[in-house]
């Protein structure tokens, strides 16, 4: 069994240095057969505490790169198409914390969709960011996300010049790609940079022939970050933060790097994340192509699907709902028109089919594969939906509302796992996700919404200003025939302070049920997605307040992280006496 290619024969000096590397399909660990050996797992073979190195002489040092690491990624940033990539140990997290911090001032301003992950929230908190939310379009036939249209981030330079650039995830957890090209384009006009949260695209770009979409920074983005452990073959926690662009600083992302990355990186983490470009550099058009052939022949066996219905599969594409572009990797289920929900459908793929889900929340999910999942398994989670799915037409007319009353919770494992089940063959690596959004929107009170800005307080604690009379015309609407996860966030709250003022300033616990017209002094979320439904310094008005606890009612398992684990109670800026 070879070594790894950090540390094969030729010397540690030489590992990352070679242009097209040595090595077979089990040394990279991507093909079904060999994701584990007899001596260990295909990346790590034998003890892998034999490759847990630190800086000494003929490993290198990541936050002074010279030798082995930084012919590794000047390797991985050919292969990304960057002018420059970084190795990152403390996931996306790190690399959305470093690229909102190089290219935003302390105090300075941003454009941020408002479906980002909470560390972009803390990277807006941590250097007192105030930011301009860009609210992504609504899918309303799955009740998700769309994409950020290329206008909407127009119009809020338009109002928002000072904006130092922009934030967005694409493609978002559900699989929706945003136009990256048109949107740079935007940003590039107003001299301003353009930062993709692309963590569940690191297979973007690096294979054209397998149909996946192009990655952000091919498309004009100036920085992006991936896991690669989400959608290729790193461990848990790696991940990519690239750069193309002469607009960003190269020293302050090198400077944010050594301030948020840890002093002491993993050099099995390292180790993978080099395997990911060897893999690709390698077998990249055989493993990539096989994982397309695997979705394709997906899409042929769920055709004739009657009540389950998989987004962008099986016949529905990506212009049915509007979408720039779709990421097929994802499958995401939706549950709507079946007896189940999603935490239901879960407990049945796990125990009836042995599949370990990513995530459930409301009425879909989100089965996201990978480059090393076994064709065999993917086609059986297909035959599983199949079976769910002749069952549903069994029932006929028996069917029963499952938005009523559909208990709702976050469950996740944060990357792929196996399972070895004795009523199925060798466990599967799929993961699922939910969502859905049912709910009547309307604007604000006190919020203008044309302007994206606070004119409900003209300082902290004073009344609230009357209602613009275009509020109502201008406002969202989401239908549906209650509230979700999804059409919650979709509220266009007042932003009355920054983050880090509302997280810092003095604070009251106040019972959710009186908290309308308060200011949020935590933030709270699911977790998975890991997307606030309330930041620091929103202001909650009546409809956000009853879209809580109907949530909270529902059963979902909503996180606040001043106030703890599905409270009843809010922390927000304290109030101040008026008289």
């Amino acid at each position: 069994m070879p070594d790894p290619l950090f540390f094969r024969e030729a010397g540690a000096q030489d590992a990352f240095a070679q242009d097209v590397p040595g090595g077979t399909a089990q040394q990279y660990g991507h093909l079904p057969e060999s994701l584990r050996t007899d001596t260990g797992s295909s990346v790590f073979p034998g003890n892998l505490i034999a490759y847990d190195f630190t800086e000494v002489e003929g490993t290198d040092d990541l936050h002074h790169a010279e030798g082995i690491l930084k012919d590794s990624m000047e390797r991985t940033a050919r292969v990304f198409g960057a002018d420059k990539s970084y190795y990152l140990v403390n996931g996306s997290t790190s690399g959305n914390l470093i690229g909102v911090s190089a290219i935003c001032p302390l105090n300075g301003e941003l454009i941020v969709a408002r479906n980002c992950h909470r560390s972009v929230f803390h990277a807006l908190e941590l250097r007192n960011i105030t930011p301009h939310f860009v609210y992504p379009d609504f899918d309303r036939d799955f009740g998700i996300f769309g994409g950020v249209s290329p206008e909407a981030v127009e119009e809020l330079f338009r109002k928002y010049p000072g904006s130092s650039g922009v934030v967005i995830t694409s493609p978002t957890y559900e699989g929706v790609v945003s136009d990256i090209q048109a949107i740079a384009e935007v940003c590039h006009r107003h001299g301003a940079v353009l930062f993709v949260d692309e963590a569940h695209g690191a297979h973007f770009g690096l294979v054209e022939s397998s149909g996946f979409p192009e990655s952000a920074v091919k498309c004009g983005a100036d920085l992006s970050v991936q896991s690669a452990h989400k959608t290729l073959i790193g461990l848990t926690q790696t991940a990519f933060l690239h750069m193309k662009s002469s607009l960003v600083d190269v020293g302050k992302i090198e400077r944010f790097i050594d301030i948020y990355e840890t002093s002491s990186p993993s050099y099995p983490m390292m180790i993978s994340l080099d395997a990911c470009t060897g893999m690709v550099f390698d077998e990249g058009e055989e493993v990539f192509g096989s994982w397309a052939e695997t979705l394709r022949l997906f899409d042929e066996k769920i055709a004739s699907l009657r009540h389950f219905r998989v987004l962008c599969h099986g016949g529905d594409t990506p212009e049915d709902h509007g979408f720039f572009d779709f990421d097929k990797s994802k499958l995401l289920v939706n549950c709507r028109n079946t007896h189940l929900n999603g935490e239901s459908f879960m407990e049945i793929m796990r125990e009836r089919f042995g599949f370990e889900l990513e995530m459930q929340l409301s009425q879909n999910a989100l089965a996201m594969t990978g480059p090393g999942d076994d064709r065999q398994q993917i086609l059986r989670f297909a035959e599983a939906l199949l079976t769910l799915d002749r069952e549903e037409e069994k029932r006929g007319d028996d069917y029963w509302d499952c938005s009523e009353g559909s208990h709702s919770k976050s469950h996740a494992l944060s990357h792929q796992l196996s399972f070895d089940f004795s009523d199925c063959s060798e466990g599967a690596l799929c993961k699922l996700e939910l969502r859905e959004s049912e709910s009547e929107n309307e604007c604000v009170e006190g919020q203008d919404s044309r302007e994206n800005s606070c004119s409900c307080f003209d300082k902290v604690g004073t009344k609230q200003k009357d209602v613009d009379p275009e509020i109502k015309e201008n406002s969202r609407e989401v239908p549906g025939s209650g509230t979700d996860y999804m059409s919650l966030m979709s509220i266009e709250l007042c932003q009355a302070v920054t983050i880090q003022h509302a997280v810092e300033a003095e604070s009251e616990s106040v019972d959710i049920s009186e908290a309308a017209g308060r200011i949020s002094a935590e933030y709270v979320y699911c977790y998975p997605p890991g997307v606030p439904l309330l930041v620091p310094g929103e202001t909650l008005d009546q409809r956000c307040v009853a879209g809580l606890l109907e949530l909270l009612g529902k059963g979902y398992r909503l996180h606040f992280t001043k106030s703890g684990q599905y409270s009843k109670d809010i922390v927000c800026l304290k109030a101040f006496d008026k008289r």
